[in-house]
């Protein structure tokens, strides 16, 4: 297992360059602090030194300015100040990446933006085939709570240092979902995915306010749920792929295992 450097300490505090007050989502932003600090008053200045105490705002040259965890939470579009954030999505016709394109999105916007965007292009470019068990039913290609999982933790936990974008691939046989960044702690990941219970995130403050935003548990059950979900749906495994510069996440199809290979939408 290849092993990198953990993210330093204060590094998701850090305000962003370029980027400024203006480019946070102000309602989402207030609504979000006042959640996490009850009986916030309505003084002024009161609203942004309680988002620096939760590492959203920091301050340039006297102004505030988004952190990282700041600008990637409640940023309006937090590619401006940094383009390699966003999410590549491609479905390709075929099986290996030199295959023709048949679709591409390159997405944008907030953690929330994000997943969004993948799971309706998942939605729009999968297929879907009467379930084995209960054939009036149609099961998709892949189901959507192994997507979100996967999708949600190559977001949260990328390594926001590294100039790659996350991305998501979807081929005829398999979806693979990519990010920046190898594991900085020696976890296997398929021991994880047997038996959950361990949550040692890259990025902890994103992390945490991606919890408090509904967007993961943080308490483990994360891959776990990717291979239970698959494991409903087909007998081929989960793959997870590690090395020093990324994290791979490789899910098969159910139609593709079921029908045999056919030539995708």
């Amino acid at each position: 297992m290849s092993l990198v450097a953990p993210t330093p300490l204060g590094f998701e505090r850090s305000p962003v360059a370029g980027a400024s007050f203006d480019d946070l989502d102000p309602a989402a932003l207030e609504a979000y602090v006042r959640r996490r600090v009850p009986g916030l008053g309505a003084e002024p200045g009161a609203l942004e030194r309680a988002a620096q105490r939760l590492g959203l705002l920091g301050t340039t040259a006297g102004q505030p300015t988004p952190t990282v965890v700041g600008l990637m939470a409640f940023g309006t579009a937090p590619q401006l100040a940094r383009p390699e954030w966003g999410l590549s999505i491609v479905r390709i016709r075929g099986a290996a990446l030199a295959d023709p394109i048949a679709a591409r999105l390159d997405a944008e916007g907030n953690l929330a933006d994000l997943v969004r965007q993948g799971l309706e292009f998942v939605r729009a470019n999968t297929r879907a085939a009467p379930n084995l068990l209960v054939p009036a039913d149609l099961a998709p290609e892949y189901p959507e709570e192994a997507v979100r999982e996967a999708l949600v933790n190559a977001l949260v936990h990328r390594d926001y240092r590294l100039s790659g974008r996350a991305s998501l691939r979807i081929f005829n046989d398999r979806l693979e979902i990519w990010s920046p960044g190898g594991l900085s702690l020696p976890i296997s990941l398929d021991d994880l995915a047997q038996h959950g219970g361990a949550s040692f995130p890259r990025n902890p403050l994103l992390a945490a306010t991606a919890r408090h935003l509904g967007l993961l548990e943080q308490v483990g059950r994360g891959i776990p749920a990717i291979r239970r979900s698959i494991a409903g749906a087909t007998a081929l495994p989960v793959q997870f792929h590690t090395t020093q510069t990324e994290v791979r996440v490789v899910l098969p199809s159910y139609i593709n295992a079921s029908m045999g290979n056919v030539s995708g939408n």
